[in-house]
């Protein structure tokens, strides 16, 4: 069966971070389907910005995705990039990350891609830093500097940014979004937040529906 799980995603997005009990209920649920990461690019243009500007909004969103969800971001996070605010909130260092992670090791992308979120919001790590991001993907069995040689790149730059116009294209605009693909036909499974047995369950009613 030609199938297959649209994911968008941003590593910068709580929500994401929130979501990633629920993608790892459903790849355990059906080992079977393929997972494409979709990177539109949440923090990006005019919204990229020192973290100060935003450490109102991130401290009650990450409040609610602690109630919600009942995943917390970390001390780090708090008491390191979002008490020092310095560090430049943008979506699009890390995003260029899982496109190489995309290139040179396909098989292990994504769960590179899965964990910077954690690396983010439960470890404080600033994911537009070289040598942070060359641990990470050493972490995940990528050579760390032909990682960095890509991740440098102007052809990482520009498949980064033909993603983003790519995702847009395809209707996804906020994330998370999870679509089940089957041939050319897609459905929702969730746009924003979902428990992992709700999505689990909807996946189920679409396979054999």
């Amino acid at each position: 069966m030609d199938e297959q799980l649209l994911y968008g995603y941003d590593p910068l997005c709580g929500w994401c971070f929130a979501f990633r009990p629920t993608m790892a209920a459903i790849r355990q649920a059906y080992p079977d389907l393929s997972v494409e990461l979709i990177m539109g690019g949440l923090v990006v243009g005019e919204r990229v910005a020192p973290i100060a500007q935003a450490r109102d909004y991130l401290i009650k969103g990450l409040e609610q995705v602690r109630r919600t969800a009942g995943v917390s971001a970390g001390a780090a996070f708090y008491n390191g990039l979002l008490k020092q605010g310095s560090y430049i909130s943008n979506s699009e260092p890390p995003c260029r990350a899982v496109y190489v992670a995309q290139q040179l090791a396909p098989e292990r992308a994504y769960d590179f891609a899965d964990a910077l979120p954690e690396a983010y919001y439960g470890r404080g790590l600033p994911l537009d830093d070289a040598d942070v991001m060359a641990g990470l993907a050493r972490e995940y069995g990528i050579d760390a500097d032909a990682f960095l040689a890509a991740w440098q790149s102007e052809q990482a730059k520009h498949g980064t940014q033909h993603a983003f116009q790519q995702a847009r294209l395809a209707g996804f605009n906020s994330y998370p979004t999870l679509v089940y693909q089957h041939s050319k036909q897609r459905a929702l499974v969730a746009q924003g937040f979902a428990r992992p047995a709700d999505a689990v369950a909807r996946i189920a009613a679409l396979r054999t529906g």
